[in-house]
């Protein structure tokens, strides 16, 4: 019995139907809450990295430097995030979280836990484990490749 093979690209396709799958009902549970797409990627990686500039955040957002300064704006404006000096480099500006950037992050958070187990539903808690190990390093791969550092 010969095995059959997956085609030449096969795991970009597949990723890319994975993420395709997962990108409606997550705009759309963000949605439901009142909060794109953009704003609850910056607020959860301004969370996990608070202190961070506008540029930094469009890099581990996935988003370019232009896009994030638009999604900054209304943040700022809706009291979402604050801006503060670095007291290292006095012209530089970085960005925290408020406790209503919070709150916004709170409100979904058991929804985007139950679209999480629904991706990983299928798998036993070891393969979920390996899994995002072993996206980890595709993405550190293609991070090196560009000459980035992992996010």
């Amino acid at each position: 019995m010969n095995a059959m093979r997956e085609p030449e690209g096969y795991l970009i396709y597949l990723i890319k139907q994975v993420e395709l799958g997962v990108r409606r009902p997550f705009e759309e549970l963000l949605a439901a809450k009142g909060i794109s797409t953009p704003t609850y990627t910056a607020l959860t990686v301004l969370r996990r990295w608070p202190g961070i500039t506008s540029s930094e955040l469009a890099r581990r957002s996935f988003v370019r430097a232009q896009t994030m300064a638009e999604t900054v704006n209304a943040m700022l404006d809706s009291g979402l995030l604050r801006r503060e000096k670095d007291p290292a480099h006095g012209r530089q500006m970085l960005l925290y979280i408020t406790a209503e950037g919070d709150r916004m992050i709170d409100r979904v958070r058991d929804d985007v836990q139950d679209l999480d187990a629904v991706l990983a539903s299928a798998l036993s808690e070891e393969d979920r484990r390996q899994l995002i190990h072993h996206l980890r390093a595709c993405r550190d791969v293609l991070l090196a490749r560009e000459g980035r550092v992992r996010v």
